[in-house]
């Protein structure tokens, strides 16, 4: 599935071969993350570029210089390079390398029968895992980064602004981490009940609740709050939310800037964090959540489609409704 003029398209093109210390994979899952959406709904380039970097797979063949995989064996592949020595990889912000392309953002991706990868992002799942679960690490990831950014201490409650994707998954990432009260925001009504599903104890309709008189009307302050909508009102809508010395992580990117008042920040001695991507630990983390079983996704997705399909998917989750998650799988033939 190709970026075209008039969105996304399935095109044939010629099957990728493994260069020195990379693997051939064949995908068998890759999620249609927002920001895959995003980007086909505002024309961005180039066209022909291959998106997807939420995937999994299994190894079928070897690079040059390549002895720490198998053909055969299963991977969940982070799609972030990095060369691991300049002062961002040194920092573990590897998708700010400009050394190593990130695959389906800057290198061909996933949305495809096979992809070539470097080796080193190729991480094996055990045996018995379900290789689906290897396309959930991603996301996840991006999750942790988020609360690793906030800083808060197992028990504080959690207000999440937004339950997309990525906003789902914070909520996962917080109840995993012993959060107290969670309370998620959102407009959707598929994946309102998606945020109910993976834990969140109050899932509230942006439409109808005003988010900072809800929290004063249950005497309510929120030591960590996520904003994951990326809606230009929300961050003043949210931070008001806070409890004394407590932390606003920016997560959504929105197209509109935001108005802030710092002088909330200044007063209560508030902080203010951007979250994007991740680094290599968040993603290992993330396997080890999956693999154990300690975060449940099920809920989180809503249809397998195949490639013939995918291009119609992105298209409906413009506009999700009760629509959650996608996920491409190209074995599949309908």
């Amino acid at each position: 599935m190709v970026l075209a003029p008039d969105g996304v398209e399935v095109a044939e093109v010629p099957d990728p071969r493994p260069g020195t210390g990379q693997v051939l994979v064949a995908v068998h899952s890759c999620g249609i993350c927002g920001s895959d959406v995003h980007r086909v709904e505002r024309g961005e380039g180039p066209y022909g570029h291959i998106l997807g970097h939420e995937f999994s797979g299994t190894v079928t063949a070897l690079g040059s210089g390549v002895t720490d995989l198998r053909p055969g064996q299963a991977v969940a592949v982070n799609p972030l390079g990095g060369c691991g020595s300049c002062p961002v990889c040194r920092r573990d912000l590897p998708f700010l390398c400009r050394a190593v392309p990130n695959l389906g953002l800057t290198a061909p991706g996933a949305f495809a029968e096979l992809v070539a990868v470097p080796s080193v992002q190729a991480f094996p799942l055990p045996e018995g895992v379900d290789p689906e679960l290897g396309a959930q690490a991603e996301p996840l990831a991006v999750a942790l980064h988020a609360l690793g950014l906030a800083g808060a201490s197992p028990g504080d409650d959690a207000l999440v602004f937004g339950v997309g994707p990525i906003g789902l998954r914070v909520i996962l990432a917080l109840r995993a981490a012993g959060a107290g009260r969670i309370v998620a925001v959102g407009r959707s009504p598929g994946r309102r009940a998606a945020a109910a599903a993976v834990g969140a104890d109050v899932v509230l309709d942006a439409r109808e609740t005003d988010v900072a008189e809800y929290a004063a009307s249950e005497g309510l302050a929120f030591p960590q709050v996520y904003e994951c909508s990326g809606a230009a009102e929300a961050v003043s809508l949210c931070a008001p939310t806070l409890a004394p010395d407590g932390s606003l992580v920016l997560v959504g990117l929105g197209t509109e800037p935001a108005r802030l008042d710092m002088r909330l920040f200044v007063g209560r001695n508030l902080r203010l964090a951007g979250s994007c991507a991740f680094g290599i630990r968040e993603y290992r983390r993330a396997l080890e959540l999956l693999c154990s079983g300690a975060v449940d996704v099920r809920p989180l997705v809503s249809e397998r489609v195949s490639l013939a399909g995918a291009p119609d998917a992105v298209r409906r989750l413009q506009r999700p409704g009760h629509l959650v998650g996608v996920l491409v799988q190209p074995w599949r033939r309908s």
